[in-house]
């Protein structure tokens, strides 16, 4: 888990390049302060599935320091969002869905609550997959967006969600093969997709840009985590540590 620590001093909230700067003046300073932080982060590779980390977790802290205070904030929330879901402590599927809506309400960038969203959703489709294929009916309470519709099409293969989720349908083969690392790349091809094809959308020198960073890098670190001979078992602490709870829930 990569920690971030904020600096100290307040921040006015506004509109500028960093979420929350309105005054000009430091805005141009927020400015060469992510120019200068993007500029020394080395390139990421154009897919996850490479042999070592482009910079190391502690390098790659170092350089986050520089981040605005309200943004390194914003970042911590993100990874707390991350490593809660990883590790649900709550009694029960209701209580992790609440838990989860207070913990999405802090987020402020509309970025960072679409990226979770997407993470979240996948591992609740993989949840539901995993329950039916263990003969276990559709879930009764879930997070995400998707709850709803896999509860209505449980008993379909892709649970209609093939046009979002073209892999799907090839999962309970997956499945049934026991072919974990195959599968577990499909969950990361999602998230790593996502996260390339809306760094597009913002500016090189900009928190958003940062975030994705930080969420690709995230992604390699995983994938580099399941090593082929270590096979199902790897993946199967993988996938409890992505499923928390949800992984007893749906077992």
């Amino acid at each position: 888990m990569i920690k971030v620590s904020p600096k100290s001093g307040e921040v006015k909230r506004g509109r500028q390049c960093s979420l929350w700067q309105d005054v000009a003046g430091t805005s141009i300073m927020s400015s060469n302060k992510y120019y200068m932080l993007i500029s020394s982060l080395p390139a990421l590779p154009r897919g996850f599935e490479t042999d070592r980390l482009p910079i190391t977790l502690e390098r790659l802290e170092s350089r986050l320091r520089m981040l605005e205070p309200q943004d390194a904030a914003e970042i911590s929330r993100t990874l707390a969002v991350l490593k809660w879901s990883a590790q649900f402590v709550e009694v029960n599927d209701a209580a992790v869905a609440k838990r989860y809506g207070e913990l999405m309400q802090a987020i402020v960038s509309p970025l960072i609550r679409e990226f979770l969203g997407v993470i979240i959703d996948v591992r609740m489709v993989l949840a539901a997959l995993r329950r039916r294929h263990q003969g276990l009916g559709p879930p009764e309470i879930g997070i995400g967006h998707w709850v709803e519709q896999i509860r209505r099409n449980f008993n379909q293969p892709d649970f209609a969600l093939g046009r979002v989720y073209p892999w799907l349908g090839s999962f309970d083969q997956l499945l049934e093969r026991g072919d974990m690392l195959d599968l577990f790349r499909h969950v990361m091809e999602e998230a790593w997709v996502y996260a390339t094809r809306r760094l597009q959308d913002y500016d090189t020198f900009s928190f958003e840009a940062v975030v994705l960073y930080v969420a690709r890098w995230e992604i390699i670190r995983r994938w580099q985590q399941l090593q082929p001979e270590r096979g199902r078992t790897v993946f199967e602490t993988l996938v409890r540590e992505a499923l928390g709870e949800y992984a007893e829930i749906y077992h």
